[in-house]
């Protein structure tokens, strides 16, 4: 079994639109990997997989939502 917890710092606006891109996905859960989010003044979140490969699949696909947000809020916001 592999567990790793993420914690992301910044702005509340930015950790409400990453929370909200990946709350419709931590519905998906399959038989090998599932994870949890936490919202507070940062985001918690916590893959739980039962092999590396299915760890990969999670971690893999939560950064690539996470991407999508991180450069509309940088285009939005003109940062880089």
């Amino acid at each position: 079994m592999i567990e790793s917890t993420i914690e992301i710092k910044g702005s509340k606006k930015l950790i409400n639109l990453f929370y909200e891109s990946l709350l419709p996905e931590e519905n998906f859960k399959t038989g090998r990997a599932s994870y949890t989010l936490k919202k507070g003044n940062n985001l918690k979140i916590k893959i739980v997989a039962e092999d590396a490969v299915a760890f990969r699949a999670v971690a893999t696909n939560l950064s690539g939502l996470m991407a999508i947000v991180q450069k509309t809020w940088n285009l939005k916001n003109e940062t880089r």
